[in-house]
């Protein structure tokens, strides 16, 4: 069964480590992921902390890139904040970034012993289907949400990944389906229902419409991320 969870609370703590897991966070953070390792990093670390984030800093043996934010604006000191229009290939080509993320990266922080993670977008989402579709087991769709509450963009997105997996609407949690019903009913208008969510409205009130704009545009990339270790990479699939 696809089971979808609309905020991290609702993850249950028996999940099976072998089924796959995909991760939503649209508003920013699974978007500048890829944004970056399309610009050419050559991986992603991640933290669910400013501390850990500086004990990943300190240990790590080359050049690190750190971006980040809180609130949706960038961490003093960091080189970059979470914006995917900063991820360009001048400022990170072959280079390690570490993201530290309000929701997004303390949410995968979570499934650190798991075998099959992958980040979730609206600019990856046919890639990601398709990477869901290799493995043998449903997968379990985590929306990141905002500060533990209910985000429409997530679970638009969500709803949007549901519909898409060739199951039957009886091989689907309830929250699976509401999520794509309310997918279904948006229709075309769903990029618009996203950027009106809560997390839309207060980012685009901080300056950031563009972000929004690029982070609802669909399919934007032919490949998903997913987890090896303790780093994401490009899967082409």
């Amino acid at each position: 069964m696809i089971e979808l969870f609309n905020i991290p609370a609702g993850l249950p703590d028996d999940i099976e480590r072998d089924r796959p897991v995909v991760i939503i966070d649209v508003f920013r953070a699974s978007t500048s992921m890829a944004a970056a390792l399309a610009a050419g990093a050559r991986e992603l670390r991640f933290a669910g902390s400013r501390a850990e984030a500086d004990r990943i800093k300190k240990d790590f043996d080359g050049e690190l890139i750190m971006a980040g934010e809180r609130d949706g604006l960038r961490i003093e000191g960091y080189d970059l904040g979470n914006s995917p229009l900063e991820m360009t290939a001048d400022k990170l080509a072959g280079r390690t970034v570490l993201f530290n993320s309000t929701n997004g990266t303390r949410l995968l922080r979570r499934f650190d012993n798991f075998d099959n993670v992958l980040m979730g977008s609206f600019v990856t989402l046919s890639a990601t289907v398709k990477k869901l579709q290799t493995f043998d087991c449903d997968p379990i769709i985590c929306c990141a949400g905002t500060n533990g509450k209910y985000s429409t963009e997530d679970v638009l997105a969500g709803g949007m990944m549901a519909a898409a997996l060739a199951k039957s609407d009886n091989d689907k949690n309830d929250a699976a389906l509401a999520a794509q019903r309310l997918f279904r009913a948006a229709g075309e208008n769903w990029n618009k229902w996203a950027r009106a969510s809560y997390h839309g409205r207060y980012l685009a009130g901080i300056g950031l419409e563009k972000d929004l704009e690029f982070c609802t545009d669909l399919d934007l990339f032919d490949f998903t991320l997913v987890k090896r270790g303790k780093c994401l990479v490009r899967a082409q699939v």
